[in-house]
């Protein structure tokens, strides 16, 4: 194995300090609730963030993601660009499965083959490995990837990826990891119990490479119910809770027995319109077929992007618990484009757009969206509906669980549906290649491309960035892909959301920018 470099040894002493001054491990029990439905144990299944937080307390990835989104070591020590298109990455020594078997660099060649294609997904992890050509086994501890094209996101994105053994993984289904018997990780907590639809029960790997962690056994439980889960809060049955209502945000603060955690998030909430030669539902004022999709029309697309107050969903329906928003990023993120401003909330215009594109009269539009997943998302698809028919279409709203939503999302079944995306990269680029970008399941790019966008200039730009390594260069270049998704509303995005947590006053957490709840990140109060 090559000497380690100077970085790397800084960063194992660091370790090696931390370890020495972490508090003693108690045999205290955490109780987490999150508003979330995780759909599997199999930790490329869906690329949702609930499925995230319950795969992150079992399964390591190669690198990891801070609270903040910066990147640390974990699988991997360190890792290198030797070339524009080849990496080296040095792991960690040492490293045993919860059976008690060695991780290898083999594992994470599995890995990469395995993620890329899951059997029945909804939306996987073949973007976050699109730009993975080969993975080169130098030897037990080292691994050099190769890409087409230079990558300079490759280290981003394989920390959304949990890493899997091959001896377990190579003859697992889906069935298996949700049975149980495939669970097997390398992360701070081992598999107890799944329960679908309710909890995830966990205990402490003692034998994790990382800071000893101070919670015997962790559960995880899902409670759909935003009013459910500060009751359970209240009533000492959870700790911690995730998305409390905007609403009673001061009434949890001012209770001294509880906390409230609160920090800018990365997740925009949007519209998502079906772009295809026939959208369901979508019809004349009456009922009668249309020759062709109204969404198809950039003005039709600018017209209800028009009739969206934003400020008022941002600071009435959300309560101030979301910012309104023209774009996916914050002022200030890499690759946001000062250009791109909230759109007006004007409804004369919205109709002008409507008459000039021959919907004088509107038409009949269906509104879809999950009831459980996102803050506010039920009320916000009612309020989305209300002003449209403001605008006069014939307007109705299906709000479902999103353990059903979230399956035909893709499938081309909704007409306008509202969703959200996280940008954890910290840049344009990762919505642009899943979300906008043309629909290519070889390729990896628009895997969450529910409305079927497809722009060949947008493309092109899109891939010329994302293999530019000039971070200046790269930014120019993803800043006029934001300004032209925005010229030709693509998407409509609505507002960002502000991560909230409440807890109770025996313990702390580090509030993360990406929205997951995890039990390394909760600690103990002082």
């Amino acid at each position: 194995m090559k000497r380690l470099n100077r970085l790397t040894r800084l960063l194992m002493a660091s370790a090696i300090s931390v370890a020495a001054f972490a508090p003693a491990v108690s045999a205290d029990p955490l109780r987490i609730a999150i508003g979330g439905a995780f759909t599997s144990m199999d930790p490329h299944f869906y690329n949702a963030t609930p499925n995230h937080t319950v795969a992150m307390h079992i399964f390591d990835r190669l690198i990891d993601r801070r609270p903040d989104t910066s990147l640390a070591p974990a699988l991997a020590l360190s890792w290198e660009a030797v070339s524009d298109t080849e990496w080296l990455f040095h792991l960690r020594d040492g490293v045993t499965w919860h059976d008690g078997e060695p991780f290898t660099a083999d594992d994470v060649a599995f890995t990469y083959t395995r993620a890329r294609d899951v059997p029945n997904s909804p939306g996987g992890f073949g973007g976050f490995l699109r730009e993975v050509e080969s993975v080169e086994v130098i030897d037990d501890l080292t691994l050099k990837i190769t890409t087409p094209v230079p990558a300079p996101n490759l280290p981003r994105n394989l920390a959304f990826v949990p890493i899997i053994s091959r001896h377990v993984g190579e003859t697992a289904t889906t069935e298996d990891y949700n049975a149980g018997t495939a669970v097997i990780g390398t992360g701070p907590y081992r598999f107890v119990s799944y329960a679908p639809s309710d909890r995830v029960e966990y205990a402490r790997n003692d034998d994790w490479w990382g800071e000893a962690q101070p919670w015997d056994t962790v559960t995880l439980r899902m409670i759909p119910s935003a009013g459910a889960r500060v009751a359970a809060l209240l009533s000492g049955d959870v700790d911690v809770i995730d998305t409390p209502p905007s609403g009673d945000l001061e009434r949890l603060r001012s209770d001294d027995n509880l906390a409230v955690y609160s920090t800018p998030g990365m997740r925009v909430m949007y519209v998502g319109l079906n772009q295809t030669d026939s959208a369901p539902g979508v019809s004349g004022p009456n009922g009668e077929a249309l020759d062709t999709n109204p969404l198809q029309d950039p003005r039709v697309r600018r017209a209800l992007s028009l009739a969206i107050n934003r400020e008022g969903l941002a600071t009435r329906l959300m309560q101030g618990a979301a910012v309104p928003t023209g774009q996916w990023l914050s002022e200030g993120q890499f690759s946001y484009a000062p250009s791109v401003e909230v759109p007006p909330y004007d409804v004369a215009a919205a109709q002008a757009l409507l008459a000039e594109a021959g919907y004088p009269d509107g038409f009949t539009l269906p509104v879809f969206g999950p009831n459980d997943r996102y803050p506010g998302d039920a009320a916000t698809t009612q309020a989305l509906a209300q002003m449209w028919a403001r605008l006069g279409l014939r307007t109705s709203v299906d709000s479902q669980p999103w353990s059903t939503y979230s399956g035909i999302t893709g499938t081309g079944e909704l007409s306008v549906g509202l969703l959200g995306w996280g940008s954890p990269t910290g840049e344009a680029g990762y919505l642009l290649t899943n979300v906008l970008h043309t629909r290519d399941a070889d390729a990896g790019t628009g895997i969450f491309n529910t409305g079927r966008y497809s722009n060949p200039e947008l493309d092109a730009l899109v891939d010329t960035a994302m293999a530019t390594l000039d971070d200046a260069e790269r930014e120019a270049l993803l800043i006029q892909a934001v300004e032209m998704v925005d010229a030709d509303t693509a998407m409509i995005p609505l507002f960002m959301l502000i991560n909230n947590w409440a807890t109770r006053s025996t313990v702390t957490i580090d509030a993360r920018r990406d929205e997951r709840t995890l039990a390394i990140d909760i600690h103990p109060a002082q």
